[in-house]
């Protein structure tokens, strides 16, 4: 059970949760630590990659169009993502989630509406995900062996 609710959890980081994903480490104390990492790293990935597919489905919409076409602001944001995503790409994603405690929802989301690569950014947030939690994990790890001694 504690795994069903780290993958719920990591999907949800990506998909609605402005939270860091190493809260998932708290299910270590339930799960082997490998484990905890592993689900939530594919939890990551598969929100990742529905927000992307999503987001393809949501700015197609007349509506968001419409919208987009007279905001300004939504103009300038889409312009702003879209360069960004060009020059920069899956690896600059990659770069900026490894920031630890990093909310990434929104980053995953401008990145979904203005790129085109849903696997290469969902694989930049989950690698990221994946190297974020496993120094967390031995960090935490180091200090309970450190103190227990």
């Amino acid at each position: 059970m504690a795994l069903f609710l780290t993958f719920l959890y990591a999907v949800g980081t990506s998909v609605v949760l402005p939270t860091p994903l190493e809260a998932v480490l708290g299910a270590v104390k339930l799960a082997p630590g490998w484990a905890v990492i592993t689900v939530a790293v594919l939890g990551k990935f598969v929100g990742a990659y529905l927000v992307f597919w999503l987001a393809v489905r949501v700015k197609g919409l007349p509506r968001v169009k419409a919208w987009r076409g007279r905001n300004r602001y939504a103009q300038w944001l889409m312009e702003f993502g879209r360069k960004w995503v060009d020059r920069y790409g899956a690896a600059a994603l990659f770069l900026l989630l490894l920031i630890p405690g990093f909310p990434d929802t929104g980053a995953v989301y401008l990145l979904a509406v203005a790129g085109g690569r849903p696997v290469a950014f969902s694989l930049a947030t989950a690698g990221a995900g994946a190297v974020r939690l496993s120094l967390a994990y031995l960090g935490i790890l180091g200090l309970t062996q450190t103190l227990s001694q």
